[in-house]
């Protein structure tokens, strides 16, 4: 379902991806397997956040989901987090065919309490919330206007999922937007618009800038 950009906009976007060749390698982290079993309904963690608490909140994350039976896919998942130094949880998930689309909670950041990762048949999991503006990015002209216009204006995450298309060889491209703006309360000056090439059998295979609107 698309969410977010006008139809216009979205359109524009999708007639795009269905040239979009083959992006750079995407970096990824392996993981092992993630799927479905990995996502955790959240007990309370306000002992954790506590300032008495005698834990590191990560380390109280991880021993509060062992104790309320959480699978060893969601503490395995939520190991990998805090080894990244993003201490967390995956709390949803939603099929891509042979991909998927993790929501991951943060449950100790004081703003953007979500994130989102894209997760390959490989097991190997997206960030596409971290380094949302890349170096190749920087260097395209869409870029270059967009800031000389917004010259404060950054991403601010999480990223929402837009839809995804079908291509030409049996994959598909997923197609995200994240706000661009000054501050966390300030109004959206544009959106940054990026698809994820997925080959047929599952795998991430690239990622490419395709606007700012």
């Amino acid at each position: 379902m698309l969410t977010s950009l006008s139809r216009h906009v979205v359109g524009s976007a999708l007639l795009a991806l269905s040239s979009l060749a083959t992006a750079q390698a995407v970096h990824a982290q392996a993981t092992g397997p993630i799927d479905a079993r990995a996502v955790w309904q959240e007990r309370s963690l306000s002992a954790c956040r506590s300032e008495e608490s005698s834990t590191a909140p990560d380390v109280c994350l991880l021993r509060t989901m062992q104790r309320s039976g959480a699978r060893p896919q969601a503490i395995a998942a939520a190991t990998m987090l805090v080894k990244a130094n993003k201490a967390g949880f995956i709390s949803a998930w939603r099929p891509l065919g042979k991909a998927a689309l993790a929501t991951v909670t943060y449950p100790f950041r004081a703003n953007t309490n979500e994130g989102s990762l894209l997760i390959g048949s490989d097991g190997a999991a997206i960030d596409v919330d971290e380094d949302a503006v890349r170096e190749e990015d920087r260097a395209t002209p869409a870029w270059r206007a967009f800031t000389a216009a917004h010259p404060d204006a950054v991403p601010f995450a999480p990223a929402d999922f837009i839809g995804s298309t079908a291509t030409g060889d049996g994959g598909q491209s997923v197609l995200f937007s994240t706000p661009l703006k000054s501050c966390h309360a300030c109004a959206d000056d544009g959106a940054l618009l990026v698809a994820y090439t997925i080959d047929k059998a599952g795998i991430v295979r690239g990622r490419k800038l395709l606007t700012i609107k």
